[in-house]
């Protein structure tokens, strides 16, 4: 088995990292850094050298291929009158971080704090603020919030265009204040949006620390290798076995062996090596390392629904994707990595509450200018525009399961959408916060008749039932090997799996709770502590620069 640049791996590594997305790549490149440990990481999908992964406008091709997205599918939802929703999970150099978005949020600093409240020593605010810098290289250049020399690129979108302005204008006339850093001091208001965009490419964590310059020759990166199971000598793992194509593979594990595989695909490993609920497993015929009962379970995902309005068509970008159009913006970024080929159309957005009585933001809208479908696995253009309402804090949890002792069985999993009162409700308020919204004076030149859910619909039953119809996932599912020390909780606050020697998970798994707005970049920023933990260094300094929350 040979690695990307056509070397055969070694038969043990000092670490072996499972995954290569948003986590998986952080921790190889930094415990690479050591240059006398070997380290090996493992991707089950391909490189990530094709024009549709660089390229950050066609977003769309990478979401809807079966090469690039394991496209999993959930089980039919009871929320969602038993819709079966399509969950996008990036299989390729990269992970997620090559297909999704590319939005750079942070969350709340106030998410944090509640982690440590929660029992999670090390992860406070200020204790996590070291790290997000040190990830970062900020167009805008460093300050008390941001770093400006770190491994990701983040660029300030342009936001130019009368739809945008539209968006911008209208959020201040409804009173929600504008906000120059999202990720600094205050996340609530209306804002420009920040991306993972650097150099006209997509800037994902794979070309942020796998191919930066300066390759470093302890570090082994095999893509197609998918990892079927960690095997444990008592209570520590001692080889990972696996398939890379039609070949076995088994490495031995010197180390420890870190699990990047994300929400879905770390706990079934977990699963199939052992590790979970001892009664769930023994059913299967699996023999118990472990007795885990919180593997799979507590999974969370943002809640997302669109509510859409038509345009004059010469506001609305889709008038530039016609046949003519999409040669022109592809020839431009193939030349120069200039023009609307190297922007990600989610320019503008807001956070903001549901009601007076919450204190931190619990809403989140990302603006499309055209009619769009992301949501359920595929991408469709027209003249308009869209808000794209998502719930950051919700009640309603699933969780993911196998059902087979194969390794190269699919996750079974569930959300449970809109299955609290208190989900329904909060969802029902951000629709009329966006009509609220859009029926501002800054709309009135460019706004058409509302297509979703469609003037016709008012009450509060009408509503929830178009919500049951066409709300989805926001491609966030977390919290399946929860961090914590109670009975549920699967790994500690050095993301070590209770019980076990030298398996660690890091990812968005083992968030304690979900946080409020897109997980990338939280991700990277854990990645980046626990590879410190993992190399014995100290944590960085805490920074305690504050930050608004409503009083």
């Amino acid at each position: 088995m040979k690695d990307i640049w056509g070397r055969t791996i070694g038969t043990e590594y000092d670490y072996i990292v499972v995954g290569s997305g948003s986590a998986g790549s952080v921790m190889a490149g930094r415990l690479a850094e050591d240059g006398g440990s070997r380290v090996l990481l493992l991707e089950a999908g391909p490189k990530d050298n094709h024009f549709f992964i660089r390229m950050p406008a066609a977003l769309a091709f990478p979401l809807q291929s079966e090469r690039f997205n394991w496209r999993l599918m959930s089980e039919p939802e009871p929320g969602l009158n038993d819709r079966v929703i399509e969950e996008a999970r990036g299989k390729v150099l990269g992970g997620s971080s090559s297909i999704n978005g590319m939005n750079w949020v942070r969350g709340n600093p106030w998410d944090y704090d509640n982690w440590a409240a929660l029992g999670n020593e090390g992860w406070s605010y200020s204790e996590i603020l070291p790290y997000f810098k040190k990830s970062e290289s900020y167009d805008r250049g460093p300050n008390a919030y941001r770093g400006g020399n770190g491994p990701m690129l983040v660029e300030t979108c342009g936001a130019k265009g009368e739809l945008y302005g539209a968006f911008l204008e209208a959020g201040q006339e409804y009173g929600l204040p504008y906000v120059e850093d999202a990720n600094g001091y205050r996340q609530e208001g209306v804002h420009i949006t920040q991306r993972n965009v650097g150099k006209g490419i997509r800037w994902s964590t794979s070309q942020g620390y796998i191919h930066a310059p300066g390759r470093r020759e302890n570090l082994h990166v095999v893509a197609g290798a998918f990892a079927e199971k960690i095997e444990f000598e008592g209570k520590r793992g001692v080889r990972l076995t696996g398939t890379c194509g039609r070949e076995s593979f088994s490495v031995g594990i010197a180390g420890e062996v870190i699990v990047c595989g994300g929400a879905m695909h770390s706990p079934t490993l977990l699963q199939h090596s052992g590790v979970g609920n001892a009664r769930d497993l023994e059913a299967l015929g699996i023999s118990v390392v472990q007795d885990l009962p919180g593997v799979g379970e507590g999974l969370k995902d943002h809640l997302a629904a669109p509510v859409t309005y038509e345009a004059p068509a010469e506001y609305s970008v889709a008038k530039d994707f016609n046949l003519l159009g999409r040669a022109n913006l592809g020839l431009q970024w193939f030349l120069a990595k200039r023009g609307p080929g190297a922007g990600n159309f989610f320019e503008v957005g807001v956070f903001t509450r549901s009601t007076p009585d919450v204190k931190v933001p619990d809403l989140q809208f990302e603006f499309i200018p055209f009619l769009g479908e992301f949501q359920h696995g595929k991408v469709s253009l027209g003249a308009g525009f869209q808000y794209f309402f998502s719930l950051m804090r919700p009640t309603s949890t699933g969780r993911v399961w196998i059902d087979s002792a194969d390794p190269k069985s699919r996750p079974r999993f569930q959300f449970n959408y809109l299955t609290t009162e208190e989900d329904r409700e909060t969802a029902i308020r951000a629709v009329r916060i966006i009509r609220e919204i859009v029926g501002q004076p800054a709309w009135s030149g460019c706004r058409g008749d509302e297509v979703l859910p469609g003037s016709q619909i008012e009450t509060d039953e009408q509503i929830l039932a178009y919500l049951r119809e066409n709300a989805g996932t926001n491609y966030h599912p977390c919290c399946t090997c929860r961090m914590g020390d109670d009975d549920m909780a699967v790994v500690d606050a050095q993301a070590r799996v209770h019980g076990l020697q030298n398996v660690r998970v890091v990812d968005a798994s083992i968030m304690p709770e979900i946080v409020s707005g897109n997980l990338n970049a939280p991700v990277i920023m854990m990645a980046e502590k626990v590879a410190d933990m993992v190399r014995g260094r100290a944590p960085l300094p805490s920074e305690a620069p504050g930050y608004y929350m409503e009083a």
